[in-house]
């Protein structure tokens, strides 16, 4: 504990937006992870499980089995089953409006997650500049001959810098990598939705 206290403080002021920044976006990754888990869980299964009872004519059995489940998916194909009696064009229009009202709940907090992994650089240059100042100022009273006072001001920027690089390295992974995630369960959805549409066109349910 004393040792990454006496980091921070070596650091200097600019170290603590840095520790917020990094803390604020952990809490970030930790519950857009959890979420996006549980909302991609089985996906396949479940478009799987789905068609194949709309294969067998089984429509209400697949309308009871998507019912019981969560996310976008579910609520793009229960409208589109609740409105199969409308024309295909209107029941495609009510699957694109539950997409549009829902996805961006997706991607809830993924925007300040990447402003988060920008900015933790911007303070370790800041950092940097702040304690290169320091050390210049030493200079300007002292000369060059007091190593250990010129020594702090080095020490702030060259730990702000350090500290910056590596909050930002998981963020931008991180982000990265929910993207990602995002993508594959839209992708999949409209994959779906796609589906669906084609399957009442042919069997005018």
């Amino acid at each position: 504990m004393n040792t990454i206290l006496s980091y921070i403080h070596q650091g200097g002021i600019f170290m603590y937006p840095i520790l917020i920044g990094t803390l604020w976006a952990m809490m970030l990754l930790i519950e857009r992870t959890i979420f996006f888990v549980q909302a991609g869980t089985n996906m396949s299964a479940q478009v799987r499980t789905f068609f194949n009872l709309l294969g067998k004519n089984h429509t209400d059995e697949a309308f009871n089995y998507i019912k019981k489940k969560k996310g976008v998916l579910r609520d793009v194909l229960l409208a589109a089953i609740e409105h199969r009696k409308l024309p295909i064009e209107r029941v495609s229009e009510k699957m694109e409006m539950v997409l549009l009202e829902q996805l961006p709940g997706y991607s809830k907090y993924l925007n300040l997650l990447a402003a988060l992994a920008g900015l933790m650089p911007i303070f370790g240059l800041l950092g940097t500049v702040s304690g290169m100042i320091v050390t210049f100022n030493v200079i300007s009273l002292h000369g060059t001959g007091d190593a250990q006072a010129m020594a702090s001001g080095i020490a702030e920027a060259l730990t702000t810098t350090q500290a910056g690089l590596v909050a930002a390295a998981p963020m931008i992974l991180g982000h990265v990598l929910l993207v990602s995630r995002l993508k594959k369960i839209s992708d999949k959805t409209k994959e779906a939705c796609v589906r669906l549409i084609d399957y009442l066109k042919e069997n005018n349910v």
